[in-house]
């Protein structure tokens, strides 16, 4: 009795890590994977080229300043703290459209035919209308970073937004 517990317990603890470690499907495949589409006007799309020109593109060189290294005192530029806002994946320089977007490999195929589909999938699709947008930018745009100066998401939102595409 005792070595049949065992083994379930064993078993169970198998089949979980299993599931969680090859299962998912949620993987980063960085912003040039949406390039094919979202910057081509013909195929309803300019988002990628918005984003290309903001600030979120390149947030990973705003970290190489003398100012981020009197803030980082000392710290690496790979510091989690910092990556966690300026970078999205190492597929990317930046903030990529998955920090917003979710993880793209499980719907990047399916999204422009099924959105809600593709949202079952992990697209997320933030809008400012009610609030969803507004939150995901505080996730990074709060007191805790050290160069916080304020969010207004009605005076912020123009430098970011992108057409529906």
């Amino acid at each position: 009795m005792k070595n049949a517990v065992s083994f379930l317990a064993l078993a169970l603890a198998f089949t979980v890590l299993t599931a969680f470690t090859f299962s998912s499907n949620h993987n980063y495949i960085g912003s040039k994977q949406c390039k094919a589409c979202h910057s081509n006007a013909k195929m309803g799309g300019i988002s990628y080229k918005t984003w290309e020109k903001g600030v979120h593109a390149n947030a990973m060189e705003s970290l190489k300043t003398p100012e981020a290294d009197k803030i980082a005192k000392g710290k690496a530029i790979t510091d989690k703290g910092c990556l966690s806002c300026h970078q999205t994946s190492a597929k990317d320089n930046g903030v990529g459209c998955e920090s917003c977007h979710g993880a793209g490999s499980a719907y990047k195929t399916k999204h422009a035919k099924d959105l809600a589909g593709a949202k079952a999938l992990g697209l997320e699709t933030p809008k400012v209308a009610d609030g969803s947008a507004e939150k995901q930018c505080k996730t990074c745009h709060n007191e805790k970073s050290p160069t916080y100066k304020g969010f207004d998401m009605k005076k912020d939102w123009p430098k970011v937004a992108h057409p529906k595409s």
